[in-house]
């Protein structure tokens, strides 16, 4: 890691702040680069980032010049900055992170912005730099106060299925989280969302309805699931169906998408970490589940596609993840578990995790190095039996660099 991308990870330290003000300034500072820009804004709990990449790859096979911001990353913060597919180089990145870096110096030092907000300014940067005709952003959490809902009016708004997550920051209940991811929809503007749990789906149609947003519904509006590419999970077909529902909104704008261009943009996304086979020797797959709504969806698709199959499940999760509901999703699917420490601060839980296994009365390893348990997973593998990498997206990330490197993360 370079000595720059060491001092925006710094700015972590800070914390989460509620509010726009510490963005706003920091934008304004650096002349406003989002003024300049036209979004797709994407919200929700789960799904979110395969959403994003599935539209993304259709309006790039359209001809459109597209941004691409994400979060987290897999290996390299470089990930989460994309044009046309190809992700931010190093000297871009450099350039672009002592930009902000200097606007950010300008700060007292307990009012400077926080490492996402430091990222989501980069893009807004780097975007209006290469003149993308249209950019796709994820909120990193929430909606109604995250960084990137500095976005004026985006010409579309998605909202992924909403479950409960980081419910000390966003609420105790679906309603108060999904009240936050509400906060996306602006007056005037289209948006479609596709909402599981009819508590969630209240909250955003009376928010549409206050704003004067119109809100496209699956099963009236646009299809309620979409065909996805051989060997893509089941649940894509959700993300896949509200991606295409976004492109149907953005024709209003103009955006000419045909329907050819439509299923070769779904059969040519690729979302590394999500349901990922990246070995048939042993069978090795890895998938991002980090919460139960996740991990649901993740077991729904080893039903499907291995029905029969027992895994070596390596796992860990972050300390404020319901690792216990994760484990009662997956434990059906393992004759091993082995729990390890995701490679970050906010880990902890690897023994509650343990007892979780033992609770459920599957055998249980706890390995704290994640290093060491993936050695661990391999031995006790021999080539023959079949492992699974889930829970947090940091496992995933360094389990995945550690078997196959950066193969497939610097273009999708």
């Amino acid at each position: 890691m370079s000595l720059l991308a060491k001092r925006l990870e710094s700015l972590q330290r800070f914390g989460w702040k509620f509010g726009l003000d510490t963005i706003r300034i920091l934008l304004a500072e650096l002349g406003d680069p989002q003024r300049d820009l036209r979004f797709v804004h994407v919200a929700g709990t789960n799904g979110k980032g395969a959403t994003c990449a599935y539209l993304e790859s259709i309006l790039r096979v359209a001809g459109y010049r597209t941004g691409l911001y994400t979060s987290p990353h897999l290996i390299s913060p470089r990930e989460r900055f994309r044009i046309a597919g190809a992700c931010v180089s190093r000297r871009d990145y450099e350039r672009l992170g002592g930009q902000v870096l200097r606007a950010c110096a300008k700060f007292p030092p307990r009012r400077q912005p926080t490492y996402f907000e430091a990222q989501t300014a980069m893009a807004f940067l780097w975007f209006r730099e290469q003149d993308v005709d249209v950019a796709i952003m994820e909120t990193g959490l929430g909606g109604r106060l995250d960084a990137t809902n500095v976005i004026g009016s985006p010409l579309v708004s998605l909202i992924t299925p909403v479950g409960l997550e980081h419910q000390d920051i966003l609420g105790a209940t679906i309603e108060h989280i999904a009240r936050e991811k509400a906060g996306i929809l602006k007056r005037g503007c289209f948006a479609a969302t596709i909402q599981e749990d009819l508590r969630a789906l209240g909250v955003l149609r009376e928010r549409a309805r206050k704003v004067g947003a119109f809100l496209a519904m699956p099963g009236e509006d646009f299809p309620v699931s979409v065909p996805v590419p051989k060997g893509r999970p089941s649940y894509d077909a959700v993300n896949a169906a509200l991606a295409v529902a976004g492109i149907r909104l953005l024709r209003h704008h103009g955006f000419r998408v045909g329907h050819d261009q439509v299923s070769c943009g779904l059969d040519s996304m690729r979302w590394p970490g999500r349901f990922e086979i990246i070995s048939r020797r042993p069978l090795t797959i890895l998938d991002g589940a980090h919460n139960p709504h996740a991990s649901r969806a993740l077991s729904c698709s080893l039903h499907e596609r291995f029905p029969k199959t027992r895994w070596i499940v390596i796992n860990g999760y972050l300390g404020d993840k319901d690792h216990a509901a994760c484990v009662k999703e997956l434990e059906e699917h393992a004759f091993l578990s082995i729990v390890t420490d995701p490679p970050s601060e906010r880990a902890g839980a690897g023994i509650r995790v343990f007892e979780a296994w033992e609770c459920a009365g599957v055998p249980v390893l706890y390995v704290k190095d994640w290093r060491q348990a993936l050695r661990v997973a391999r031995i006790k593998s021999g080539g023959r039996h079949p492992i699974l990498v889930t829970g947090s997206l940091y496992l995933v990330g360094a389990c995945r660099e550690a078997l196959i490197g950066t193969r497939g993360l610097e273009r999708l």
